[in-house]
């Protein structure tokens, strides 16, 4: 039992760590391309297939070395163990990416959520547009987009571990 725990643990670092892998790689390439303070509905589908990849392959070769067996409790742990390890690189590598490379890149993103702001409301005011920047302000900081950016990476990665899971799962015969 405890040699299925170990193969559980490193199954999840292993394709943990491959998901934060490719997910920076796919930052950097943004970055390098001046498209990471874009919206844009392209990269958030290709950073959904790279969690979903990671998951999947993770849950399959863990499949795999459990003599063909995946239960959906162990897909799911997979999946959520492979999220968070990439999450925490991702967030790391963007945080970095805001003070260091480029430490204008949460100005830039308030402007465009003020902008989305001022184009669904022709008629905000100043003060309006002043009271939207300063929560922004609070929602761009540190504490609270990290925890935005886990919260909501979690959510995402437990609907693609559970949908993925149902899929690859393989139950021992009775």
């Amino acid at each position: 039992m405890s040699d299925q725990k170990s193969i559980l643990k490193s199954t999840i670092l292993q394709y943990g760590l491959i998901y934060g892998g490719i997910s920076v790689a796919f930052a950097i390439m943004l970055f390098v391309m001046k498209m990471h303070t874009e919206e844009n509905s392209i990269s958030s589908l290709v950073s959904a297939l790279i969690l979903a990849g990671s998951i999947t392959a993770g849950q399959i070769a863990f499949r795999k070395l459990n003599n063909g067996y995946l239960n959906l409790s162990e897909a799911m742990k997979i999946g959520l163990g492979v999220t968070v390890i990439g999450l925490l690189i991702g967030i790391l590598y963007f945080w970095f990416q805001s003070t260091i490379l480029d430490p204008n890149s949460i100005d830039k993103l308030m402007d465009i959520e003020i902008n989305k702001a001022i184009d669904q409301f022709p008629e905000i005011t100043d003060e309006q547009i002043a009271a939207v920047s300063r929560s922004l302000e609070w929602w761009f900081s540190p504490i609270p987009l990290t925890a935005m950016m886990l919260a909501f990476g979690l959510i995402i990665g437990s609907i693609i571990s559970l949908v993925t899971g149902l899929i690859v799962k393989k139950s021992r015969p009775n």
